[in-house]
């Protein structure tokens, strides 16, 4: 190519979770490190990377639709250079090859702080470079290019040491292994110094952070270790396993005052039956004596949850046990996904799947009855005052902000703009499904 680093176009499309987000934000840190510049769209650009995801079929179908798109701009544009980075990537290697052979190189997120190098061997070698290894090195501190001014992901452990028969997690992201303290007290540092107020620790079981780690710091420990960092006024962490959710999280919680009063645990079923065959390690009772015991210590937590509907062999009574579960949990929301089958899972090998029409059928059911699950929790809420964190304008209304409740709920409101970025109150008085309207008020 005849360009130089100094003045080729980065375009970056991620796919699927959190992580991913945040591994795009380093992806794009180690390449601007290297002379790449942003842009907005694959046209535009020299090297587009997609990070992928592998958690449901669906993700993955997108994914490939769109490297079938950036083939056939790849005709026009012979230069260009085509990455696949994530969770496909690591799964699937250099069979992505046969079906999209325009593709220059593929790394799996075990291996991002090899990107830079990956991207010059396609480069100077014209030819294909793969690298799906799975290091045993803890996770390395990264540079990452930040979209959001005031909310930062940190990643703090990788990997997954459980093997729940749906998941491919175990097999794309490698098992657990968590980063020292001190590199990610380091990183919290630098994002209090640049003006950052909220992190959001990051990990496929956070809550098991430090159990593979000579170092005896655990989730607990960090969160406080973090509480005494200057500038930082909000704490939390995604996603967490029920079986690392132990009483000393649980107090640590409940007692460090910039941890915010939000937990993301996936509940998956209702039905023991089905936890026992998704090998969850637990039963819907242990489930809820954990969140009971939760809500005790903090009255105002907010819960949210994953459910997947359909998944194989799940009879009517099974079905029914969830819908029950995610009534009586009283679910500020959920994220609720049909049954997927996934490559090199057990459960894909299980012999009594569902009709499709059966899991739509479910899956709407659950999410009809958290909606009004959800509705009547808001309702309870209108009239309360509320601690927000200012985040900008309204997208849709630009003559109001935005913020985001201690329990990651967000407020619309009137204000000026000299309080973004930092901490309000608003009264709650009018709510919907997915945000509330609050009223502003003067200290």
């Amino acid at each position: 190519m005849n360009k130089t680093s100094q003045n080729k176009k980065l375009f970056i499309r991620t796919f699927g979770c959190q992580m991913n987000e945040h591994d795009s934000e380093r992806i794009a840190g180690l390449l601007i490190a290297e002379g790449y510049e942003i842009c907005q769209n694959p046209e535009a650009a020299d090297v587009v990377i997609l990070n992928t995801c592998s958690i449901r079929e669906k993700a993955e179908q997108k994914a490939y639709s769109e490297l079938g798109r950036l083939q056939e701009l790849k005709q026009e544009k012979p230069e260009l250079i085509i990455g696949v980075a994530g969770c496909t990537a690591q799964r699937e290697g250099e069979a992505i090859l046969k079906r999209i052979p325009s593709v220059d190189f593929i790394f799996g997120s075990p291996n991002i702080d090899k990107t830079a190098e990956l991207l010059k061997h396609a480069i100077q070698q014209k030819q294909p470079a793969v690298l799906v290894d799975y290091p045993t090195r803890p996770p390395i501190t990264l540079p990452a290019v930040r979209k959001d001014k005031l909310r930062a992901w940190v990643s703090v452990m990788e990997g997954c040491d459980y093997r729940c028969s749906f998941c491919v997690v175990p097999t794309t992201r490698g098992p657990e292994r968590s980063r020292p303290s001190r590199e990610i007290i380091s990183e919290i540092v630098q994002l209090a110094d640049a003006g950052y107020k909220e992190v959001t620790l990051l990990g496929q079981t956070v809550n098991s952070y430090g159990k593979r780690s000579d170092e005896g710091v655990d989730l607990a420990d960090l969160l406080r270790m973090i509480n005494d960092i200057p500038g930082i006024e909000r704490i939390r962490f995604t996603t967490s396993h029920p079986n690392d959710l132990n009483m000393k999280l649980m107090t640590a919680m409940a007692d460090i005052p910039k941890v915010c009063e939000h937990l993301h645990l996936p509940l998956q079923s209702g039905s023991d039956r089905i936890l026992k065959i998704m090998r969850r390690g637990y039963s819907f009772k242990e489930y809820r004596s954990k969140i009971d015991m939760l809500r005790q210590l903090i009255p105002d937590l907010g819960v949210t949850s994953d459910i997947i509907a359909g998944f194989p062999g799940e009879s009517e009574k099974d079905f029914a046990q969830t819908l029950l579960a995610v009534s009586e949990m009283g679910f500020d929301g959920i994220y609720a996904f049909q049954y997927s089958p996934r490559p090199n899972t057990d459960a894909a090998s299980l012999s009594d799947h569902l009709p499709e029409k059966v899991k739509e059928a479910r899956l709407k059911q659950v999410i009809d009855l958290q909606h009004a699950v959800t509705n009547q929790r808001n309702q309870n809420l209108l009239g309360t005052i509320q601690e927000i964190l200012v985040e900008g304008k309204n997208e849709k209304y630009p003559d109001k902000l935005t913020g985001r409740l201690r329990i990651n709920r967000v407020v619309h409101f009137s204000g000026p703009d000299n309080l973004i970025g930092g901490l309000s109150w608003v009264k709650l008085i009018q709510a919907r499904l997915g945000s509330f309207d609050g009223e502003l008020l003067h200290a």
